[in-house]
């Protein structure tokens, strides 16, 4: 059952290797896809083939094709590791240029929003110069309706009396008044105006603000779930960027990947060999019970029937009533 296991192991370990090798070779090759395909296939076949043939027959090659199998599979491991290479690298930057497009996006949104507040914070300057007009404005008009509209006016009594001052309406302050009313009046409503529709830019601006923030979080969470987001961290903990993490662990992998492969289909062979002999070991009894033993027999069989005949032949009396009378027998 082991046996069986560490077959499946090693088949998995080199297709999964192969499968990777083949694939990123054909993306370095795409202009002949089909043909790259093909050719590295065929070199990983005939990498575990070779591999399995150097074990079995190693006794009976001579050292010539033993050096150039092995140069070989040295220089087919060296290919395979660089297809895996290749492919893995591929993927972390097609992931990467989606976080890539992501993260721009986010910095896009961050710029917007920095914007956003800049203004509201003019907004709001603005607003705040706008309602100190408006309250000056105020105070003259009150200080305005304050004012007098009366002026006092001296009256001769003539001869025979004191002269007597009256309090009448001045028309011409009358009108400066009432000019001065409306044109401040028309000041404090046409301020209220103004500061009412900054006030509702700020609202949009706040409400623009608030789904700018809700976008940021979104594209924040897909980059943070994304195949990527671990290694960011780690580039982070060590301050290195995300590829030397990225390059370094691909490589970790690639030193593993098809050394481990050729390992295990040595491994199968040495594991297939040692059961194979120990399976001619428990058929020896079998074979002496149903085929040495019955030779033994009928050897044994012959054997007990030639020296029955031979004894027969040398007795005292063959056929003692044809025998000769004039030939003595033996006594």
């Amino acid at each position: 059952m082991f046996s069986y296991l560490l077959g499946l192991s090693a088949l998995l370990v080199a297709f999964c290797g192969g499968f990777f090798s083949v694939k990123g070779i054909g993306l370095l090759f795409s202009g002949s896809f089909w043909a790259s395909i093909i050719m590295a296939s065929s070199l990983e076949f005939g990498k575990v083939m070779a591999t399995s043939f150097l074990y079995r027959y190693w006794k009976k090659i001579n050292k010539l094709l033993k050096t150039y199998l092995i140069c070989a599979i040295f220089i087919l491991m060296c290919i395979t590791s660089l297809g895996i290479f290749g492919f893995l690298s591929e993927a972390f930057y097609s992931t990467k240029s989606n976080i890539d497009s992501i993260e721009s996006q986010v910095s896009l949104l961050e710029n917007k929003k920095e914007s956003i507040k800049i203004q509201l914070a003019s907004n709001n300057d603005r607003i705040k110069s706008l309602t100190d007009t408006r309250k000056n404005q105020e105070n003259n008009l009150t200080k305005v309706l304050d004012q007098s509209t009366t002026t006092t006016v001296t009256k001769s009594g003539g001869l025979f009396s004191n002269d007597t001052q009256e309090k009448v309406i001045d028309k011409k302050s009358v009108e400066l008044k009432s000019k001065s009313l409306e044109n401040m009046q028309s000041s404090i409503t046409s301020l209220e105006s103004n500061i009412e529709k900054i006030n509702n830019i700020n609202n949009q601006l706040n409400n623009e603000s608030n789904q700018v923030d809700n976008r940021m979080i979104e594209l924040k969470k897909q980059i943070y779930s994304s195949d990527i987001g671990t290694y960011k961290f780690i580039a982070k903990s060590f301050n290195v960027e995300i590829e030397t993490v990225v390059k370094w662990f691909i490589f970790v992998i690639v030193i593993v990947f098809d050394p481990l492969a050729v390992a295990l289909i040595l491994s199968y062979n040495i594991s297939i060999n040692r059961k194979e002999k120990e399976e001619i070991i428990e058929i020896k009894p079998e074979i002496k019970e149903n085929i040495i033993k019955p030779i033994e027999n009928n050897f044994k069989n012959i054997y007990e029937n030639f020296h029955k005949t031979f004894k027969r032949g040398t007795k005292k009396v063959h056929n003692e009533p044809l025998h000769d009378p004039n030939i003595k027998q033996n006594q």
